[in-house]
């Protein structure tokens, strides 16, 4: 073999191994598909969030595929993360403590998401104007939620005993529009929007508590999926600036679960203090949220609604 052969294979083979290197250190975008991730949401306003998720590619941009699926109120949400059927859920501070009341560190609280209201009702002609006024009445409320536990409260401060003072029944948010005009009850504990509609209508309201709003994962899924925590939370702020910035198409987005106007939707939306910062807003569990969840976890206990004191995990 010639010295002029040898010499251009030795420079072929010198030239294929540097295209190797190149190739091996060069970035590749990523092949793998977008994550599933399966969200649950309900009738509270932090819902408009996840309906952003579930409506554009937001949750793609950070490597996940969010299938969003509606509930009624929380407790249903947190069944289905105990039979795995959801992966997130964007519920409140009573569902999620009761859970890991009973199965410690099951869920992760990764996000916060500002936070509603909800007030106490009574129809317009009603001669009750204070919590005193409502001994030996009626009470519709949803059992299980942070509305129950905010009333409970209440009472008690106002001198009353929830057991036998007044009478509480289990009314799930869906169903408490009908109770309050049917007057099946003499005063029902409706959330936002729905309190905002029937005090327009005429309807008076009695007191009323900011209702804190969160979101929680299943601690196995986040540990089965290393970096998923920081996408999600990524998504999620990601989707509330989009909120922020588009309340109007938000609001008929969400308004369609609701079966509501969106201008009542957009309204009560607007009061969210997560949004009053826009583009520089977080998500981010505040010290004080914390302070307080603990304290509504030892309220549980004492109101005889969870036999153990939940240990919330960050």
């Amino acid at each position: 073999m010639s010295r002029g052969v040898r010499r251009f294979g030795w420079i072929a083979a010198l030239t294929a191994l540097t295209a190797i290197a190149l190739a091996l250190a060069w970035p590749r975008a990523p092949s793998a598909q977008p994550l599933a991730v399966r969200v649950g949401y309900a009738t509270a306003l932090h819902g408009e969030i996840a309906k952003v998720l579930g409506k554009t590619d937001i949750g793609k941009g950070h490597g996940i595929a969010v299938q969003a699926a509606f509930f009624q109120y929380g407790p249903p949400q947190i069944e289905a993360l105990v039979s795995r059927s959801l992966d997130v859920a964007f519920t409140s501070l009573v569902p999620t403590a009761t859970y890991l009341s009973k199965q410690p560190g099951a869920v992760t609280v990764i996000a916060a998401v500002g936070e509603s209201g909800h007030g106490l009702v009574v129809p317009a002609d009603s001669p009750a104007r204070s919590l005193a006024d409502l001994r030996g009445k009626t009470i519709a409320v949803a059992f299980g939620t942070d509305s129950q536990v905010d009333l409970l409260a209440a009472l008690r401060e106002a001198g009353l005993n929830p057991a036998a003072d007044v009478t509480l029944v289990n009314v799930p948010p869906n169903a408490q529009p009908a109770t309050l005009e049917q007057r099946q009850a003499d005063a029902v504990l409706l959330r936002q929007p729905q309190l905002l509609k029937f005090s327009q209508k005429g309807a008076r309201v009695i007191q009323r508590w900011p209702h804190h709003l969160w979101a929680i994962a299943r601690t196995e899924f986040l540990a089965e999926h290393p970096g998923v925590r920081e996408r999600l939370v990524a998504a999620i702020q990601e989707a509330a600036q989009f909120v922020a910035a588009n309340p109007q198409r938000t609001a008929e987005w969400f308004a369609e679960d609701l079966r509501l106007e969106p201008s009542l939707v957009q309204q009560i939306s607007a009061e969210n203090p997560l949004y009053a910062a826009g583009k520089q807003l977080s998500v981010a569990v505040s010290p004080e949220l914390r302070a307080f969840a603990d304290r509504r976890a030892q309220e549980l206990v004492d109101f005889g609604l969870t036999k153990n004191r939940a240990v919330f995990v960050y």
